[in-house]
């Protein structure tokens, strides 16, 4: 295969990302050459919290959460990020600097894109915008929810939602998770983590040891979590078909 063929297969090739993946040829093969491939490791910081950042980020396999502070030094889980979407929203409203940190749960392969590039494409008013406006407003949805649920709901429901949340977007049924990680995600001390995770292993649900947590029933995780996982889950759901209806759309159907 000529370096003409490998570059021109390389720009309408999926990528993994939907969100790229839903754009028409001719605006992702602009964004093409750009597009740097990144492999992030655990805990690694994506972007930090109130500065500016060069790069936004696309995850394929891995993924991100966002998380916020509180004047304690306590930090929460308000979303995450997988392959439906980008780390650096802030970017696209065009802020300055970032609203959440970004750290990473699953480590895994994405895609950086500088910054100026984002802003150069988000000029031309194209579909990047939609996609970008369409994802925002998912991802609005899934903070509100998250602060419900945080009010609403209690601690092993929580824990079941948030490692539902973790499950869809991570390659395999199998994922890194410390006590620390999973107290920012559910909001709450330790012990009381430990307390949930041992509920949930106990009915069987998960295996949770070493520092690693594999989903043994789908089902019964889902029946254990409150609502707020199927609200946001549908949300997403429905964002999927849209993006996979679109004409050009390189996102295969869920089967």
């Amino acid at each position: 295969m000529s370096a003409t063929a490998r570059e021109s297969r390389r720009r309408t090739a999926p990528t993994g990302n939907l969100l790229l993946d839903s754009l028409p040829r001719g605006e992702f093969a602009r964004l093409a050459p750009h597009l740097k491939p990144s492999r992030t490791a655990l805990l690694e910081e994506l972007h930090c919290r109130s500065t500016s950042d060069p790069d936004v980020f696309f995850p394929v396999n891995s993924v991100s959460s966002l998380l916020v502070h509180g004047l304690d030094g306590s930090e929460v889980e308000v979303a995450t990020v997988g392959n439906e979407g980008m780390v650096g929203l802030p970017v696209f409203i065009g802020s300055e600097a970032v609203v959440f940190e970004a750290i990473t749960q699953v480590p895994g392969e994405g895609l950086r894109l500088p910054r100026k590039i984002l802003t150069r494409e988000l000029r031309r008013r194209s579909a990047f915008n939609d996609r970008l406006t369409e994802y925002a407003e998912a991802m609005l949805l899934s903070v509100g929810q998250a602060c419900l649920c945080s009010r609403m709901h209690g601690k092993v429901e929580r824990c079941a939602r948030w490692l539902l949340s973790v499950a869809d977007r991570a390659p395999g049924s199998e994922f890194p998770l410390t006590q620390k990680f999973l107290s920012w995600m559910i909001g709450v001390r330790r012990a009381t983590v430990t307390e949930a995770a041992r509920e949930l292993q106990r009915r069987k649900l998960i295996d949770y040891r070493r520092g690693e947590v594999r989903v043994l029933d789908r089902k019964g995780l889902e029946a254990a979590s409150c609502e707020c996982y199927a609200h946001v889950r549908a949300e997403f759901d429905i964002l999927r078909r849209r993006w996979t209806e679109r004409p050009g759309s390189r996102i295969a159907p869920r089967t």
